[in-house]
């Protein structure tokens, strides 16, 4: 195997994207999807691969790798199809036994209820060969998994049907929905066939659509102007209801990019990257250059039970899982979420700026809490009794605006949703939510066992 390859593959970051393997005549051979990149192609070198096998076979024809880093493991599906159907590369079809492509299709099919036929459009994975010829087909997806990963995913988030027609009037006679119905992944349009439930099921199809074509921050915007107006006519319920839906979407989109901005510019990642840094660097009057090492913190906890705090960190605008820290919470129980975050910072700055030894952790360039005046007001006086100065600013999740403290008291700032500063901070605030929650449930999962042995 040459030596540059295996560089490459040393060098690969551990983040989602996609890997092509190219053979001597610079030909793209084969294309895949990572969830992380290091690990996944690293085990094309490292297995005890049988000589009779495909692997084996592409892995000899090896002879250079590129990569394309994404943002989410959704975004890496996207585009492996998307390269995929532009190299169409022979390992790829090899390794399917000669099967056609998997598609996610948007089937145009009515339904019959009562006495009058609604054309109610239905979501599978099918293979090119049983397309049909209203079928409106996204892909092709290398294999079924691919296709039914990002399938499953939009489900949870934007339910539909898949049912066959038998399978529908079935349950509309019956008058009851199926299983997916009663799971929440189905609007079960087969006895909810109101006016107002057939329109938001066509919407959740519309959505489905703009999603596959990489449409999905236009989604978001809709989706957060729907919420506000339920918010205003003070229907809570709704606006609640779509606030979750943005949430679940954000988390597995995390910004999900057209597949042609990664093939016009596979290094859009580091782009993206340094033009963050370097927007708070402006925007961010706290900071005096551009801010190397980010820490974000967040509290998780039940009326001060099974209380958490999360550090999650971005090295050079990129978030580092490496470098995430979870503390368990040692205040009596109370729900003092000041408190809390003053713990969790002493904590941790202690392990900078009093310690000597070979595990000291390294200096934060900018601290963000999730929160406002309060939880910043707490910041600043840990620090000032450790007597320590680092960067520091809040963000107020309602309007996410970004709050400091100068020599002249707080100050609030709103800067514009497509800043690419404000964004890192939001997705390093959404992610040291998700962290903090996570060990939480840990922790109340385990108090839950240990009380039932005890009974």
């Amino acid at each position: 195997m040459k030596d540059q390859v295996i560089k490459t593959v040393q060098n690969l970051p551990s983040a989602p994207g996609v890997y092509l393997f190219k053979n001597s005549s610079g030909v793209v051979i084969y294309v895949g999807k990572a969830k992380r990149l290091r690990d996944r192609v690293g085990s094309y070198f490292h297995a005890d691969l049988d000589p009779n096998s495909k692997t084996f076979a592409l892995v000899q024809r090896i002879e250079d790798i590129e990569y394309v880093e994404v943002q989410s493991e959704l975004e890496a599906f996207v585009l492996e199809a998307a390269l995929i159907k532009k190299h169409r590369p022979k390992y790829n079809i090899i390794q399917k036994d000669d099967k056609s492509y998997i598609y996610i299709a948007i089937r145009k099919e009515k339904a019959k209820i009562g006495d009058s036929t609604v054309l109610l459009p239905k979501v599978l994975t099918i293979r090119e060969t049983d397309a049909q010829k209203n079928d409106l087909l996204f892909g092709p997806y290398p294999n079924g998994t691919t296709a039914k990963y990002i399938v499953r995913a939009l489900r949870k988030i934007f339910p539909f049907r898949d049912c066959d027609p038998a399978k529908f009037n079935r349950y509309h006679k019956l008058g009851r929905p199926c299983l997916f119905g009663d799971l929440g992944l189905c609007p079960a349009p087969c006895i909810n066939y109101s006016e107002k439930d057939l329109l938001g099921y066509k919407k959740n199809i519309e959505t489905i659509k703009k999603v596959l074509n990489g449409g999905s921050t236009r989604v978001v915007k809709n989706m957060e102007i729907e919420m506000n107006a339920y918010s205003k006519k003070q229907d809570y319920e709704n606006a609640a209801r779509i606030r979750d839906i943005i949430a679940k979407y954000k988390y597995v989109s995390q910004k999900f990019r057209r597949s042609e901005e990664y093939i016009n510019n596979p290094y859009l990642i580091n782009d993206i990257a340094d033009r963050a840094i370097n927007d708070l660097a402006v925007i961010l009057p706290v900071l005096d250059g551009v801010p190397n090492r980010i820490e974000c913190y967040d509290i998780s906890n039940i009326s001060g039970k099974e209380a958490v705090g999360s550090m999650v960190v971005a090295v050079n605008g990129r978030i580092n899982k490496k470098e995430y820290r979870k503390f368990k919470i040692k205040l009596s129980a109370t729900p003092d979420d000041f408190q809390m975050m003053k713990e969790v910072l002493t904590r941790r700055l202690k392990n900078t700026f009093e310690r000597s030894d070979d595990k000291v952790w390294p200096k934060p360039d900018l601290i963000v809490v999730d929160g406002g005046k309060g939880q910043v007001g707490a910041a600043l006086e840990v620090m000032s009794q450790l007597n320590v100065s680092v960067p520091l600013v809040g963000l107020a999740k309602k309007e996410e605006i970004l709050v400091f403290k100068d020599e002249f008291g707080y100050v609030e700032l709103k800067y514009p949703k497509d800043s690419a500063g404000l964004n890192l901070i939001i997705r390093l605030r959404d992610e040291a939510h998700r962290f903090a929650q996570s060990y939480h449930h840990k922790l109340r999962l385990q108090k839950i066992r240990i009380e039932q042995k005890i009974v």
